[in-house]
């Protein structure tokens, strides 16, 4: 019985400390600054650059700097994908972003109340 309770817990030692490595590995580098392209709703194009900055290693903030605009965000990242909210015209948005195989991340976003989805690719830049 004692050498089923020391196995069982080696065994939930060596599950636990697999998932802590494997979480660290998973760990998305980020550079600080990136090119942006994106459509909004309406089909119309934009562009401009993003800056971010890592908070914590899941945290981030973000600012877009669109034309003569600026715009602020947080947000977080997990695996292969990035979340960032931030305000626009008074109202919350929300964009998704999944890392592409180059480096970029290709989102998806929205705003709140307004109808459609709008796309954006940031792609890593020197400043």
């Amino acid at each position: 019985m004692k050498s089923l309770v020391v196995s069982a817990l080696v065994l939930c030692f060596t599950l636990s400390y697999s998932v802590a490595s494997a979480a660290e590995v998973e760990k998305l580098a980020l550079s600080e600054h990136y090119q942006v392209v994106g459509t909004n709703a309406n089909g119309s194009k934009y562009s401009g650059v993003a800056d971010i900055k890592g908070i914590s290693d899941t945290t981030f903030s973000i600012v877009w700097h669109i034309g003569s605009a600026t715009q602020s965000g947080f947000g977080m990242r997990m695996k292969d994908t990035l979340s960032a909210t931030y305000m626009l015209n008074g109202e919350p948005g929300l964009i998704i972003y999944r890392v592409q195989g180059n480096g970029s991340f290709t989102g998806t976003w929205a705003i709140r109340g307004e109808k459609g989805l709008g796309t954006e690719t940031l792609t890593p830049r020197s400043r």
